[in-house]
């Protein structure tokens, strides 16, 4: 006997269960034709007839024979719970993207309002390292008093805005930092633009 061939016993084995599962499931059916052909032809009292329950009881039966007889009726029937499932899931990921696509729609409107280019240039430079070269004046230390007001800058230890004087020049990383709430908003930001370019392109 060669490694592939499959023992006689376990064929053997299988004949006897699919025999058992065959024979309760004629028995089970016989049972309810039985029932069904004495409620027919008056062998069963008015008050012995079909309720709902017995009705279910019946439905019940013959889904249990129909298994006995085809397990694969189950397997198919998981099948399509998990598909309703798998559909049902896939539209909430479609509905928490619109979501989301919205979102970012609203805040592309608002952003040049809340953080002008000039102001959102400070959040990239600290962000990408490159923020030497800075030079004092009015307006710098206005907008970086206007980032950190909102939380979106954060003044290092012993660091003042105030000590970026007019025509100094300083590294920027010297005097704030980006605390969580700016690396938020510069990614977000980063993915307002890349969709900008996608509909534009």
């Amino acid at each position: 006997m060669t490694a592939d061939t499959p023992p006689k016993n376990s064929k053997a084995g299988s004949s006897i269960r699919l025999g058992v599962r065959i024979a309760i499931a004629v028995f089970l059916v016989t049972l309810v034709v039985a029932y069904s052909v004495g409620i027919i032809s008056g062998a069963i009292a008015e008050n012995r007839k079909i309720d709902a329950v017995q009705l279910a009881l019946i439905v019940l039966t013959v889904l249990v024979a129909s298994v006995l007889v085809q397990p694969e009726i189950f397997e198919r029937f998981k099948r399509f719970k998990f598909s309703g499932f798998e559909l049902e899931m896939l539209g909430k990921v479609r509905e928490k993207q619109a979501e989301q696509e919205s979102q970012l729609e609203d805040i592309r409107l608002i952003l040049p309002l809340l953080l002008p280019e000039t102001v959102r240039k400070h959040l990239f430079n600290l962000d990408r390292r490159k923020t030497s070269g800075y030079r004092g004046s009015h307006s710098l230390r206005a907008e970086l008093r206007r980032l950190r007001s909102i939380g979106l800058l954060r003044m290092k230890k012993d660091k003042h805005v105030g000590d970026m004087k007019d025509g100094s020049v300083c590294d920027l990383e010297d005097f704030v930092e980006l605390p969580p709430l700016g690396e938020r908003w510069v990614r977000r930001i980063r993915e307002i633009e890349k969709a900008e370019v996608s509909q534009i392109g």
